[in-house]
């Protein structure tokens, strides 16, 4: 009980101050209506510290350590920022007679709206500071404690650290204004360059800081941090029982300069000289600005309450709820297969001392079997790679780290105590890591396969657009444009078929589309007789039936619509790395299901290496793309890619199809057997399984 209630009065103090000061201060200065903004500023940094802890526990995930210490060194900057502007104002004013002074108040505290603001920014910060570290803190004992005792010492040292808040306030309150202002002035530079000491311990925890991180004195085992007087000295004037150079130079340094200004002596305007009476009419007595309206901060406070009591709701649900741990005591290994090392410390001793794992993600589960709080660190050198505080007696805490390749040091409570020794050596998943390439690596590739798409689609527009042509003046031969296609219709809605294929990796995401251009006979009931069976397909049966022309004209016209439509929806499309090689692969094995089982006239033979040869035409160029990223990344599955799509057009090229891809147009029909239509198949299905693996080869997720 006594651990926590340190802790929480540590984490409490310097806030409460601060809030304390500023009540004071606008009670002295008659302006306690501002009061509510006050309130606000508490309520809101507690609400929202409370649901950041909340959320990351629903999440199951964690705050890292060092962006925790981040925060707080960057919010503490900015609070010693204002705390000295604010003792600085404070100084000017307290020089001017009563009357000048509530003047001068009046003016920099103006009811306009900007004054309520201030104060509720200035508390916030204060509060929020102090309040995110805790609710991680207030987390591990809700969760770990089996009885009361711990929650109790850790709420007893917020309520301790609140009466000395109001303790200040009420002390300030009958003290007189102008030593208000210079006592409350010293003391706060104090308490502001012990903030300032701290936020740079916390950039060097958050690893922004390394320099000057010589120990200058080791109090620890005389007076340490975590003892009574160690907590409260610690609040009040940032004591540390072990500061290093660069955190005792900025106490100093920010000391030196800020007392110097503070107590130095200011020159005060000569007195005007007395002038008699009878030459100079008597002044008319300065009139006393009237009270001004106080704020509208009622809305602005019940809705910070409203913030808080749904922040301590969602806290407590989320700290008494069941909470499934990335690792389960006694594993090593975590359900998702990440390393786990459990590490216990008694006695200033890590248990066990010398850990070896392997680089990339590892979960520690830090058991404290000491009798006082502490933190676990991974040093390299003087830098804090990753860290765990505020550990209690008998409480395990988790922390998820990914470490490369190095030896480290691992502390085992205090500071003067030996460290353990972490080795981390290089595994296949940290190679991989380490191999996958950067997003700009794929711009160019993306690029690339945009224009590709796009020129496809064009070359189908026209081919469509041949179709319509050749039906409309089907007698006419010459009425038909020399656009360079087959004179004959069906050998063109063969090569048009063959034609969408090349589109068909990002096309078929477009169903309604997909489904009326690429539409088959066998998903209809009726089959080619279904009326709602339309597109390519639909009008090449059409075509080899010998329906009249006319017939198939209103196809071929809605046809070019959904083309356009296509056309349309590929051009406004954000194309991924990823979905190159997922859809082609798609595609590849799509394909292989649908090539039939023999091809017995030079027609249907004709279609199906046409709709082969798209299908090739489409992976090929996803392999062009993306190959010199890939032969970095892995260039086995590389030349493994390339060879199975060499076979495949290897495959086609044996069925008449010309190795010129220019005069593919021209190929002459032919019937298939089924062991052709079967090696077809099979080559299309093993370039579909090469292609699978180069997301996961260059590190991008499906």
């Amino acid at each position: 009980m006594l651990v926590p209630f340190l802790i929480m009065l540590r984490e409490g103090i310097e806030a409460a101050l601060i809030v304390g000061i500023i009540a004071s201060f606008l009670r002295h200065t008659g302006r306690a209506r501002l009061m509510p903004a006050v309130w606000a500023g508490v309520f809101l940094a507690l609400g929202l510290s409370l649901f950041v802890g909340a959320g990351l526990q629903w999440m199951a995930a964690e705050f890292p350590q060092k962006q925790q210490e981040l925060f707080e060194g960057l919010v503490g900057f900015i609070a010693v920022g204002m705390l000295t502007g604010m003792v600085f104002w404070m100084r000017k004013a307290s020089r001017s007679i009563k009357g000048e002074l509530q003047a001068s108040v009046d003016k920099a505290l103006s009811t306009s709206g900007s004054a309520s603001w201030a104060l509720i920014g200035m508390v916030f910060l204060a509060v929020a500071r102090e309040g995110v570290e805790s609710v991680f803190f207030l987390l591990a004992i809700f969760q770990q404690s089996s009885g009361w005792s711990a929650a109790a010492g850790a709420f007893l040292g917020v309520a301790l650290s609140v009466l000395l808040g109001i303790g200040l306030y009420k002390g300030g309150v009958r003290i007189n204004l102008r030593q208000f202002f210079r006592y409350t002035g010293v003391f706060i530079l104090v308490v502001a360059a012990g903030l300032l000491a701290g936020a740079v311990r916390r950039l060097h925890e958050a690893g922004v800081w390394n320099q000057l991180q010589q120990v200058v004195f080791d109090s620890s085992g005389v007076l340490p941090e975590d003892s009574p007087l160690g907590v409260i000295l610690g609040g009040l004037l940032g004591y540390m029982h072990a500061p290093v150079v660069g955190e005792v130079l900025a106490w100093a340094l920010y000391l030196a300069v800020t007392l110097v200004m503070f107590f130095w002596p200011v020159k005060v305007a000569p007195a005007v000289a007395d002038v008699p009476a009878a030459s100079t009419p008597a002044a008319a007595p300065t009139p006393v600005p009237a009270a001004e309206p106080a704020p509208r901060l009622g809305p602005v406070v019940l809705g910070s309450v409203v913030v808080f009591l749904l922040g301590a709701a969602a806290f407590w649900q989320a700290s008494t709820a069941p909470h499934a741990s990335g690792a389960a005591a006694g594993s090593s290994t975590s359900a998702d297969g990440v390393p786990v090392v459990t590490i216990e410390i008694n006695q200033g001793t890590c248990t066990p001392n010398a850990v070896t794992v392997p680089a990339g993600k590892v979960i520690f589960r830090i058991v404290n079997q000491s009798q006082r709080a502490l933190e676990w660190e991974i040093l390299d050198g003087v830098m804090v790679l990753e860290e765990r505080e505020n550990i209690l007696p008998g409480m395990t805490q988790q922390l998820s780290a990914r470490l490369v390749p190095g030896n480290y040091e691992m502390t085992c409570g205090l500071l003067n105590a030996a460290r353990g020794s972490l080795t981390v050596t290089t595994s296949d998943a940290f190679k991989a890591e380490a191999a996958k390439p950067p997003v700009t690596a794929f711009l160019g590739a993306l690029a690339e396969y945009q224009v590709y798409m796009l020129t496809e689609t064009a070359s189908l527009q026209e081919m469509v657009d041949a179709l319509q042509q050749r039906l409309a003046h089907p007698l006419d031969a010459g009425a038909m444009p020399q656009d360079g296609y087959p004179a004959d219709a069906q050998q063109l809605a063969a090569l048009g078929r063959g034609q969408y294929q090349k589109l068909a990796p990002l096309a078929v995401q477009y169903g309604d589309l997909n489904g009326r251009i690429d539409a088959r006979a066998a998903d209809f009931a009726l089959r080619d007789k279904d009326p709602a069976f339309v597109g390519l397909q639909r009008i090449a049966a059409g075509l080899q039936a010998g329906e009249a022309a006319d017939q198939l004209l209103p196809l071929a016209t809605s046809l070019q619509t959904d083309v356009q439509q296509l056309a349309q929806r590929l051009g406004d499309a954000a194309l991924q790395p990823q979905s190159i090689a997922a859809a082609a692969a798609k595609a590849l094995e799509r394909a292989s299901t649908l090539i039939p089982g023999e091809a017995t006239t030079p027609e249907q033979g004709l279609a199906v290496l046409q709709f082969v040869y798209g299908s090739w035409a489409a992976a090929n160029k996803a392999q062009q793309v993306l190959g010199p990223v890939l032969a970095n990344a892995n260039p086995g599955l590389n030349q493994q890619l390339q060879d199975s799509l060499a076979k495949l057009r290897q495959r086609m090229q044996e069925l008449g199809v010309p190795a010129d891809d220019s005069q593919v147009a021209d190929t002459a029909g032919t019937a298939l057997n089924p062991v052709q239509c079967q090696n077809l198949a099979q080559a299309l299905y093993q370039a579909s399984q090469s292609m699978a693996k180069v997301n996961a080869a260059l590190g991008l997720q499906p």
